[in-house]
């Protein structure tokens, strides 16, 4: 019997159209990953790390999958490039059309040059804390030993993370 494998995916977008940008990853995970078992409610935050024109937008994604930890990274990466995505590999933090990143997978513990899990900066960044706290509030983190919850209200990022007024998560 094959393994039903879950993922916590973070999909960010701050460049126009960015709830649309959003909402056709949703579908995209949706056909070429497995089966989105949760959402979070949208988030639209400042840039973190860099000065940035537009807010980003933010939506977790819990999602079943067969995919492997690295087959997930390259249906993902297929995703981001499908929509549009060229990465500027000389600037680390950047304007996007599309961003997925894999936060958990399982409770896995992964350390690869091409993929790490966790995501090692999720637990001081309050953009991707807030909606895991929202949908996964008990996960606990496999190598910190602390719950979102926990993480979330621990944090030290001061940027805002507000619910967007724009777009609700049964618009998606």
């Amino acid at each position: 019997m094959t393994k039903l494998n879950k993922a916590y995916l973070l999909t960010g977008s701050n460049m126009e159209p960015r709830f649309d940008l959003i909402k056709q990853a949703v579908a995209m995970i949706e056909v070429d990953v497995g089966k989105v078992l949760e959402l979070s409610s949208v988030y639209e935050s400042e840039a973190w790390g860099f000065k940035a024109d537009k807010n980003f937008l933010n939506q977790l994604i819990l999602v079943e999958t067969l995919l492997s930890p690295l087959d997930l990274l390259k249906r993902i990466l297929t995703i981001e490039k499908k929509l549009g995505r060229r990465r500027n590999m000389t600037e680390r933090y950047q304007s996007r059309l599309i961003d997925i990143d894999i936060l958990y997978f399982n409770n896995s513990v992964i350390d690869l040059p091409e993929l790490t899990i966790p995501h090692p900066r999720l637990h001081v960044r309050r953009f991707a804390m807030v909606p895991l706290a929202e949908v996964a509030p008990g996960y606990v983190h496999p190598l910190l030993e602390k719950t979102n919850s926990e993480l979330l209200a621990s944090i030290e990022d001061s940027l805002e993370v507000n619910v967007s007024k724009e777009m609700q998560r049964d618009e998606i």
